[in-house]
């Protein structure tokens, strides 16, 4: 699904296991009979349980293959991701990336069987985050654990749906990462967590669990090169947290549709270190510029134009690390803000109405 993807793939490094080991020595006056080591004779007993493989267990019925198709210029094409089933109502959290600009879309269940799933709402661009309604389930919801409490170096699974046909995959790996910078479709994201977990396409929206079975995070995209040498990059995964996921999932079944957040009527380019040799004319290093202005809109009312290089929005100076949407994620529909642009090298100010995105 779009070139975001998420989820999973090789066990790393066998079983993680959590076990006591009970050593039966002989008896206290020695006559127990001794190796030719040296060593106490008598019998080794091991136990061993396999946190893992119960983690998994109790998580991974709730991971819901989502089946879409849309139509292209050459046909149509299906594509596979994941959800995560989180309430007896049937509502499905996923990536916005699996849903958005599908024709159809149904929910493939553990035991195979299959059922329309309707889109509910979105938070997209401002996160990847959407919420779909597949109906009552026998199927337990995933719990929902506490990614705050996520620690260095704990141990997570992914759960997903690799690749269209490794249904219900678990791989293995570490938190190698807390609050985690990195810029999705124009927003700076800044707590996403990192895992050295396989992570591979079609498991977009499916879960990071800890050991004790609970949803912490939702794999969203992998890193396969970086720096500035684009060097190959291995290990490096980033999934948005869980508490941070579910406070959008509630908005979004509370609103019945997407979540709400303000929008200023009109579209935008950042100027940022990649767009900026294309946008050098402007002699601008930092802000947005207007490229389209929707008429009646809370811009155009305000006297935004075409070209106009949006520079504040609020207290907020835009950047590169401070995008145009980012300065619009803290702030609520009908709120008045003021706007600085420049155009033409006039600085301009002016109060913008927002309103509720649709």
């Amino acid at each position: 699904m779009v070139a975001i993807v998420a989820a999973v793939s090789a066990i790393v490094g066998g079983a993680l296991v959590a076990g006591s080991i009970l050593v039966f020595g002989g008896d206290d006056d020695g006559s127990a009979d001794r190796g030719a080591n040296g060593g106490s004779g008598g019998t080794l007993t091991v136990e061993q349980t396999s946190a893992v493989a119960d983690a998994a267990e109790r998580a991974r019925p709730a991971i819901i293959k989502l089946q879409s198709t849309r139509r292209t210029a050459g046909g149509t094409e299906q594509d596979v991701g994941s959800g995560v089933l989180i309430d007896a109502d049937g509502h499905v959290a996923t990536n916005a990336h699996v849903v958005l600009g599908t024709d159809t879309l149904k929910a493939i269940l553990p035991d195979g069987s299959e059922r329309p799933a309707v889109l509910v709402g979105h938070d997209y661009p401002f996160t990847d985050v959407a919420v779909v309604l597949i109906g009552p389930t026998s199927i337990a919801p995933l719990e929902i654990g506490d990614s705050a409490a996520l620690k260095l170096g704990e141990t997570i699974l992914a759960i997903g749906n690799p690749l269209a046909e490794f249904d219900g995959s678990v791989t293995v790996g570490v938190v190698s990462g807390t609050n985690r910078k990195r810029v999705f479709d124009g927003v700076v994201q800044r707590d996403l967590i990192q895992t050295d977990a396989a992570i591979n396409s079609g498991n977009s929206g499916g879960a990071l669990v800890n050991l004790r079975g609970q949803f912490v995070g939702m794999p969203t995209t992998v890193l396969r090169q970086g720096g500035a040498s684009a060097a190959t990059v291995e290990g490096m995964a980033f999934a948005l947290p869980s508490n941070r996921v579910m406070q959008i999932v509630r908005g979004i079944i509370a609103a019945r549709g997407s979540y709400p957040r303000p929008t200023m009527g009109l579209e935008s380019i950042d100027i940022t270190p990649e767009t900026l040799p294309r946008l050098r004319t402007l002699g601008m290093d930092h802000g947005a510029v207007v490229t389209a202005v929707a008429p009646g809109g809370p811009a155009a009312n305000a006297g935004i134009e075409r070209g106009d290089v949006i520079t504040k929005i609020g207290d907020v100076e835009l950047a590169s690390d401070t995008p145009l949407l980012n300065a619009l994620l803290p702030l609520q529909p009908e709120q008045t803000v003021k706007v600085v642009l420049n155009r033409a090298g006039r600085i301009i100010e002016t109060d913008v109405r927002l309103v509720r995105r649709t």
